[in-house]
């Protein structure tokens, strides 16, 4: 019983995951600031997947990659997360190009707004007493206080970069 409620724990919390998952192994760059460039402060970082195919749709691994906007760069070697930093709705759309070989290719990739869901506020617990009009007693009530399911909210997050090599 015990594994059979961990397995289903397992389940529930990978189909919480907003990015695909990469192999073991793969390669987490940073994007760095482009010289010169002032830019602004950021409010986090956000995952950016960048992932190489054939046209046929077969993956190719170890195709070199670069990620560039107006403000920040990243080189990485695929497949690969790279930490971008988080401006929320004012991200700036990244351009991914990839080579492996003769073989290029590129894809443009901007944030898109995505609602967490959850529920949000807290648990309240609430204790009364009653007395007069002939009934005395002591009522006991749990609820959850603010928030309610969902968000009003959106975060930004950018879609995998699945780059076609020709």
């Amino acid at each position: 019983m015990r594994a059979a409620v961990l397995a289903l724990l397992a389940v529930g919390l990978a189909a919480c995951s907003p990015q695909e998952r990469l192999p073991a192994g793969a390669n987490v760059t940073r994007a760095v600031p482009k010289p010169g460039v002032a830019t602004p402060a950021a409010q986090g970082e956000m995952d950016l997947v960048v992932r190489t195919f054939a046209p046929d749709r077969s993956e190719i691994t170890g195709a070199r990659c670069v990620a560039e906007s107006g403000l920040y760069s990243a080189e990485t070697v695929s497949p690969a997360r790279i930490l971008m930093p988080y401006y929320g709705a004012q991200s700036p759309q990244v351009s991914v190009s990839c080579t492996a070989g003769s073989a290029s290719g590129r894809v443009e990739v901007a944030p898109e707004p995505f609602a967490e869901r959850g529920l949000g506020g807290w648990p309240a617990v609430g204790v009364s007493v009653g007395t007069g009009g002939g009934g005395n007693g002591v009522g006991v009530g749990m609820g959850w206080y603010g928030g309610g399911y969902g968000s009003n909210q959106s975060n930004y997050r950018y879609p995998s970069a699945h780059v076609v090599l020709n």
